[in-house]
């Protein structure tokens, strides 16, 4: 991501619905394992950004915020996360089993050996530790959304399924994310190649303050449901997998 994308989701990503309903989603399919008694949990936040993630991690535990780029690291500095850490999978520079829990929101689309990074992200997993992982989906919803991003690719959740369990992790949840946001985002990227109007650009923009309420009202809603039945599909995918013990 360049500096000026960076500096754009910095300056949103504490409050805009996207990021705040992403961290509550994901929180929420984690559950009691970030509220582990008589240990502080070690996390690991790859792919950190410009640190808000890190900074609500924080409540659960000691986290250290992982990222390839020093502008981005240094944002999170500004944030006040203590703990940063200069580097990417699949060359973490850390022990095996180090950690209880490993987040990577929306990174793996980022790089092109996918299945390296997550046996990598298993390998500094603890016995019993958590990876939660959330990414875009459906290929046929690329745009220059993805090309602005510098993604590689969107998952199928066949395709997210099988990349988990090839790394030797149990899945616990794979599921759709962001449902109500399936069909305005289909409707308009699918206009936009159909009828060639319209500019590529990142979807995620600023909103009025009263929709950006709603917004995260309507994650919060997704949240529960996901964790409970489930979504029918969504935007993006979602998952939770386990390293086993032995």
């Amino acid at each position: 991501m360049q500096r000026k994308e960076l500096e754009e989701m910095s300056a949103v990503e504490s409050d805009h619905w996207w990021f705040t309903g992403k961290r509550l989603f994901m929180r929420r399919l984690l559950g009691e394992r970030l509220y582990r008694t008589g240990a502080t949990l070690r996390i690991l936040d790859v792919g950190c950004g410009t640190g808000a993630n890190a900074v609500e991690l924080s409540s659960y535990g000691e986290v250290i915020a992982c990222d390839r780029s020093l502008d981005a690291l240094g944002m999170a500095a500004g944030r006040g996360v203590r703990l940063l850490c200069a580097a990417s999978a699949p060359d973490l520079p850390f022990a095996t089993g180090t950690f209880d829990v490993v987040t990577a929101f929306d990174i793996i689309e980022h790089v092109e050996d996918d299945a390296g990074f997550v046996r990598d992200l298993e390998r500094v997993l603890a016995p019993g530790g958590a990876l939660a992982i959330h990414v875009p989906a459906w290929p046929s919803l690329w745009s220059g959304h993805d090309e602005i991003l510098e993604h590689k690719r969107r998952y199928t959740y066949r395709g997210l399924r099988a990349l988990l369990a090839g790394s030797g992790l149990r899945i616990e949840h794979l599921g759709w994310a962001s449902c109500a946001l399936f069909l305005p985002t289909a409707a308009i990227r699918w206009t936009r190649r159909l009828t060639g109007r319209g500019r590529d650009a990142v979807d995620v923009g600023l909103v009025p303050p009263l929709l950006n309420t709603v917004l995260r009202g309507v994650y919060r809603a997704e949240a529960e449901l996901a964790a409970t039945v489930g979504l029918p599909f969504g935007v993006s995918l979602a998952a939770i997998a386990v390293k086993p013990y032995g």
